[in-house]
């Protein structure tokens, strides 16, 4: 049996299984797993590594059960570019789910661009090209930060943390017409990349990225929202990660964001 056609088995399977509660039980085991810990879910036939539990855990529900990534393919356009593609759960569901295209996938991290490295091959993910890079205005090397979950950055400082060197390359590199799909989740660099492709993201058919609020920063996501509508994308907002209490809480989702939220763009045709 194909991997794919065994893909589709795998979520009748789970989706059987998950009224049942076993999906429910083994997410709840991953998700209370120690964090900064390697493991391996039993979600699918196949072992799939995981560098922090709770990330996969929250990962896992939006992408195979959400179906966050969902889009109408184009039919003409043939590529995925996955920025900030981390251990590979979005990987994964975008080869299996659009066999047809091709996945360049960005993770600047050594240490978890090995984990996804090692998924991709255990999933025998043909339509998968991997860079070790980080993606930017140009190319060059770049100062790079981690909490050692979901989130890395360049040039932000967490807490008592020797940066590590990593390459970055120019997006505007890949963003040629055949993009179908552009994910951008590269935790506050996206407000830089984006401006900086400018007029260029006119390639692509369909955009996300989440946007991340720097309390230290000037916000931008309006900007961002002006940038994208001038291009003749319509834009729909989703929280991601958020204050329940706005007006009284001061909890930091991380070192210095207070909300993360999630940008879906396309052209007015989709709809």
């Amino acid at each position: 049996m194909g991997l794919r056609k065994e893909f589709r088995r795998l979520k009748r399977s789970i989706s059987s299984r998950f009224n049942a509660g076993d999906i429910k039980l083994e997410l709840g085991r991953i998700a209370d797993y120690k964090h900064f810990t390697v493991g391996y879910a039993h979600v699918f036939d196949k072992p799939f590594k995981f560098h922090h539990g709770p990330s996969f855990a929250e990962s896992y529900h939006e992408l195979f059960e959400t179906d966050i990534y969902r889009f109408k393919p184009s039919g003409t356009s043939r590529t995925i570019l996955d920025c900030g593609a981390n251990m590979g759960l979005s990987v994964l569901y975008f080869s299996l789910n659009y066999p047809e295209h091709h996945i360049i996938a960005f993770e600047p991290d050594p240490e978890i661009f090995s984990i996804l490295e090692e998924n991709v091959k255990t999933f025998g993910l043909k339509n998968v090209t991997l860079h070790q890079k980080a993606v930017w205005t140009k190319t060059e090397t770049l100062k790079f930060y981690t909490d050692g979950g979901m989130g890395g950055r360049i040039g932000n400082e967490y807490a008592h943390q020797e940066p590590k060197i990593i390459d970055a390359v120019p997006l505007l590199d890949f963003l040629t017409e055949d993009v179908d799909f552009l994910k951008i989740d590269i935790e506050g660099a996206e407000d830089t990349v984006l401006k900086y492709c400018g007029k260029s993201l006119q390639n692509a058919n369909h955009i996300f990225f989440e946007y991340h609020n720097n309390v230290n920063s000037k916000q931008t996501l309006h900007e961002l929202l002006a940038l994208v509508e001038s291009l003749g994308f319509h834009y729909y907002i989703k929280e991601s990660a958020t204050r329940k209490r706005p007006f009284v809480d001061t909890r930091l989702i991380c070192e210095s964001f207070d909300m993360a939220i999630n940008v879906f763009c396309y052209k007015q045709q989709d709809n």
